[in-house]
């Protein structure tokens, strides 16, 4: 039979196993790896970190349930062995993967979904200061800060507003600062505060926050936040981050209680040590039409891991979940073709639709150029999530996950 080995579960392998164990279920062994037991659903991430009110318990179990989704549940009823093991060497020359615990896997056809991780810019601070926000750890954090701080209010310990500086105007760094926005008035409600609770500054290097939007829903985007009581700073690169504190490269510097950097990723850096991989300078795999990675035989790429060039403007195709996902089933799809001895096929990328969540029962949501904003384009993403639920898990289990989101996370708005 053939070996099949799949690095990484996130969107992209997640459905490229699904789909190529429909395609060759009794063909090939299929084999997912990741460091994890569970599949992150990371456009959910903001709402763990804002979920106020949730009753605690000492693992934070009611909210890992709403985004952690285990393999099991994923793979079960299907021929994927999925394996919880870090990467440890991929030898591309002989075909074989090693994993920390010095376990060895070898393949006919590999697939590389190894993600990203945050990037810094080698801005002095923002490693020691700034707290992340990529995983789910990171939002349980910022979860506990809230709930510390309804405590200070709570009991008296605290008048002044509590300081939030958010660096990164991108998808990442609105929603949680929106979110946030929506969290405050409801601590400040509970705590029955009669001046604000908090306030939130969302930093933003470049000329214009969320440069892929047209100005006109970029204006509706920054009269919500503006709405939330969110502060924003355009053109205002950062120098240097302290334990308090952000400094511009202007001189100007502020204080803060928690600094949240969503500033950016960068591909994993594991793969510069994969002797053979072709690399972008920016450390990115280098893949061919089909998604096989340059200069190598039966090696495919997918995800934020993954440079792909747009031939139709030129440009990068963004890490998007639902890129990764097509990429995932292009991957699978050539696998099944080369299997076959059938000519492989071209991916081509989409990426012109987007919903962005702006706090609350509030989105902005464009489909290929007809805009939706509001309540309506909040339900096209609830719509969008329970889609997803559905393709990876039986309808009872994604239900229940859609459920116990829904239990949660609606508590703020």
């Amino acid at each position: 039979m053939f070996k099949i080995l799949i690095l990484g579960g996130g969107f992209g392998g997640v459905r490229c196993a699904l789909d190529l164990d429909k395609r060759l279920k009794n063909e090939a062994e299929i084999t997912l790896i990741d460091k994890n037991s569970y599949h992150l659903f990371i456009p959910s991430i903001y709402e763990v970190a804002s979920a106020y009110g949730v009753r605690k318990d000492p693992f934070a179990v009611q909210l890992k349930k709403t985004i952690c989704i285990p393999y099991a549940d994923i793979f079960d009823g299907t021929s994927v062995d999925f394996i919880e093991a870090e990467i440890n060497q991929i030898d591309l020359q002989n075909k074989k993967v090693r994993t920390q615990g010095d376990h060895i896997f070898e393949y006919d056809y590999l697939v590389i979904a190894l993600g990203s991780e945050t990037s810094t810019y080698d801005i002095p601070g923002v490693q020691e200061y700034a707290h992340q926000f990529k995983t789910l750890e990171d939002a349980l954090f910022i979860n506990q800060k809230l709930e510390d701080l309804s405590e200070q209010f709570t009991k008296g310990n605290r008048t002044e507003p509590f300081s939030f500086l958010i660096c990164g105007g991108g998808f990442t760094g609105l929603e949680i600062a929106a979110e946030l926005g929506c969290c405050s008035r409801v601590i400040k409600s509970r705590c029955k505060l009669k001046g604000r609770c908090s306030t939130i500054t969302l930093f933003e290097a470049g000329s214009k926050i969320l440069p892929i939007l047209s100005e006109k829903e970029r204006k509706t985007v920054k009269k919500r936040l503006t709405r939330l009581g969110i502060v924003i700073m355009e053109n205002s690169p950062i120098e240097e981050i302290g334990p308090n504190h952000v400094k511009l490269k202007s001189g100007q510097k502020l204080s803060g209680d928690l600094i949240i950097w969503t500033a950016g990723i960068r591909p994993n850096q594991f793969l510069r040590s994969v002797k053979d991989l072709a690399l972008s300078t920016s450390g990115k795999m280098l893949v061919e039409e089909n998604l096989k990675s340059k200069g190598t035989e039966n090696v495919f790429g997918v995800g934020d891991n993954v440079e792909f060039i747009d031939k139709k403007n030129y440009k990068q195709v963004p890490a998007l979940a639902y890129v990764a996902i097509d990429q995932g089933k292009i991957a699978a799809q050539n696998i099944y073709n080369l299997v076959k001895s059938k000519k492989m096929k071209f991916y081509k990328p989409f990426y012109n639709v987007f919903i962005i969540p702006v706090g609350g029962k509030y989105a902005i949501a464009n489909l290929g150029g007809l805009v939706i904003k509001g309540f309506m384009a909040w339900i096209l993403g609830l719509i969008v999530d329970i889609r997803y639920f559905l393709s990876i898990l039986s309808p009872y289990r994604a239900l229940k996950l859609y459920l116990d989101e829904m239990t949660v996370f609606l508590k703020n708005d």
